[in-house]
């Protein structure tokens, strides 16, 4: 007998909604507060690996009180959204996100996105100006800049990659909640635990069918794209030059990328730029600093005409 995937960690209570609506041939599951309003974009929330739409639990709320319409998404392939075969490369999953954004009926947003999200930000920035009114992006450099060869990604960032290329053993990991809190105290500034504390979450939604799988392969289609012909399509729309404001924020203990990592954003975000580096956190900001990642959110929301 099949026993059925137990999707509870999904449908988690809260001052929100759970929607699914469908967006680019795809099922959607997102969290949505707040209200409409016409003369405000819609706030995008975009979770990074190993992750899903929980990872924004504190930020929903104060955005939605702020009177801005929000909503966290699960990517696709991931957490509660469809599994679909074709939910690896960077220019569906970006493509989705405005997709996503005109299916909530709205006419603008202001894409926040973390880690792998955040590249999605800055794609979707650069694909749909009139759309995406600005991002801002979490541990997450420009997609350009994680393609180049160089001392801007550490020692651990490349063993993470090898990691993704050991299919089975990377899925045995992020299948058991032990190894799932291992990764996130890892990534994390020593003694923080507003990530690793989560764990049980995250291992829940990884263990969904296809969810580590899907993981595994958009983490490796990202460092291969160059390979494909989709790839460099993806890449060649990146490159565009970016005139809405874009905000960066890392933790300065983030292990996998040091500072350096953000120093050409310029030659793309052509706007008004600022790069933001919070104390006693390392990549998961908006759960390592929760309450200073909502402050910045909402003082770079105030800034958005």
């Amino acid at each position: 007998m099949t026993v059925p995937a137990d999707n509870s960690c999904i449908y988690l209570e809260g001052p929100w909604e759970h929607r699914l609506i469908g967006a680019n041939g795809c099922q959607f599951h997102l969290v949505h507060a707040g209200e409409h309003h016409s003369s405000r974009p819609l706030v995008l929330l975009v979770h990074g690996f190993p992750e899903y739409w929980w990872a924004w639990r504190h930020q929903i709320a104060p955005i939605a009180q702020a009177g801005y319409e929000v909503a966290a998404l699960d990517q696709r392939g991931l957490g509660g959204s469809d599994k679909t075969p074709d939910g690896h490369d960077g220019l569906t999953l970006t493509q989705d996100l405005a997709a996503v954004v005109r299916s909530l009926g709205a006419s603008q947003a202001v894409i926040v996105g973390h880690g792998r999200g955040g590249t999605l930000a800055w794609s979707a920035a650069a694909m749909e100006p009139d759309l995406v009114k600005g991002i801002l992006t979490v541990s997450a450099p420009h997609p350009r800049t994680t393609q180049r060869l160089g001392t801007h990604l550490t020692l651990r960032t490349w063993r993470h990659v090898l990691t993704t290329f050991i299919p089975a053993a990377a899925r045995r990991s992020l299948n058991s909640e032990e190894g799932v809190r291992r990764l996130l105290a890892e990534w994390s500034a020593p003694g923080n635990d507003g990530a690793a504390s989560q764990a049980a979450h995250y291992a829940a939604a990884l263990r969904l069918p296809e969810a580590t799988s899907t993981a595994l392969e958009q983490l490796r289609w990202a460092y291969t794209s160059q390979r494909h012909i989709v790839g460099r399509q993806y890449m060649e729309i990146s490159r565009r030059p970016i005139t809405a404001p874009v905000w960066t924020a890392r933790g300065q203990l983030d292990p996998l990328l040091p500072d350096r990592a953000w120093d050409n954003d310029r030659e793309f975000a052509k706007g008004h730029y600022r790069h933001i580096s919070l104390p006693d956190a390392g990549h998961f900001l908006p759960e390592e600093q929760p309450e200073e990642l909502t402050e910045l959110i909402l003082e770079f929301l105030t800034g958005i005409r």
